[in-house]
């Protein structure tokens, strides 16, 4: 049987034993969002109902098993198995209400993206721009990357002023620059 708790305000928690396993799950909501944190552990098959306390620390969860007593601690959105029994003289135990076992939908699997489909060039006035081999042209400037299947043109730029250079030249006519 599943017993859940209203912890803080948005704040809910849902205990659930299947079989040798404890699953917990707490989920927080608030301002138009949700969480959800489902974890589970190894505690033994339950002999009695579950026991919620809260303390300054948070919330601890003592689980009775045939296997002896289990304390999950809950601070947060952690959650962890306790080495030794933790002092709860002066925590308060929380109401726990039957619940649903299953509270939590499977989640339906993605169906596969499609393959993108090939860029076409892209025009806004005297610029355009394409891919494959990339290539940039406004008005009478050009710049490209990787090789293109029309061939080279031969025009290439100063990389330090812009001004269009020959494809023969060493130096830039206009600033001096050294091409490579």
């Amino acid at each position: 049987m599943a017993y859940q708790c209203n912890l803080d305000a948005g704040q809910q928690i849902i205990i659930d034993n299947q079989g040798e396993q404890t699953a917990i799950s707490l989920t927080s909501s608030g301002s138009g969002q949700q969480q959800s944190q489902r974890t589970s552990f190894t505690t033994g098959t339950w002999t009695s109902p579950p026991v919620l306390f809260r303390t300054s620390a948070g919330f601890v969860l003592q689980l009775t098993t045939a296997q002896g007593d289990r304390f999950v601690k809950i601070q947060g959105s952690s959650m962890g198995l306790m080495s030794a029994a933790p002092a709860l003289t002066e925590a308060e135990a929380l109401p726990m209400q039957p619940a649903e076992a299953s509270t939590q939908q499977p989640v339906e699997s993605m169906k596969p993206m499609e393959p993108m489909k090939p860029m076409e060039p892209m025009k806004m006035g005297n610029m355009e721009m394409a891919m494959k081999p990339m290539e940039m042209r406004m008005g009478d400037m050009q710049m490209s990357m990787g090789k293109s299947a029309a061939g080279d043109t031969g025009k290439r730029f100063c990389s330090q002023c812009g001004t269009g250079v020959s494809s023969s030249d060493r130096f830039c006519a206009n600033c001096g620059h050294g091409l490579v």
